[in-house]
């Protein structure tokens, strides 16, 4: 069996996801060529892992490749507090950007009054 890895190589992707469509194909041929079944496991739009480290700290881990050795199973306590910490953090980090641009409005308003200012000067007698 010859493959043809000239597709493949060409990218830096880590999954499967961030294949072109043709490195796609290529990986598909190769699976069946090699006889290997198409992957099992449930289809999502997207995924993340929640990891609460031994310190306490929650952490959102976009890598599913990631891994995770833990000391303990889940608790529902776990899932409620690391739940209200990603929706404290995700609205936090939201407020930070409407009042950087906020303040980025302000500021173009103060130029902008400014150059007016130094206009109207600059037209008195």
């Amino acid at each position: 069996m010859t493959l043809d890895l000239s597709t493949l190589a060409d990218t830096a992707a880590n999954t499967v996801e961030e294949l072109t469509d043709d490195q796609r194909e290529q990986l598909k041929k190769m699976g069946e060529e090699a006889g290997v079944a198409q992957e099992t496991g449930r289809l999502a739009e997207t995924a993340f892992l929640v990891v609460i480290t031994p310190d306490g700290q929650v952490v959102a881990e976009p890598n599913l490749n990631s891994k995770i050795r833990t000391r303990r199973p889940a608790t529902l306590d776990d899932f409620q507090r690391a739940g209200h910490v990603l929706v404290d953090d995700a609205i936090a980090i939201k407020t930070a950007s409407i009042t950087g641009q906020q303040m980025m409005q302000v500021t173009a308003a103060m130029v902008d009054q400014q150059r007016t200012q130094a206009l109207v000067n600059s037209l008195k007698l």
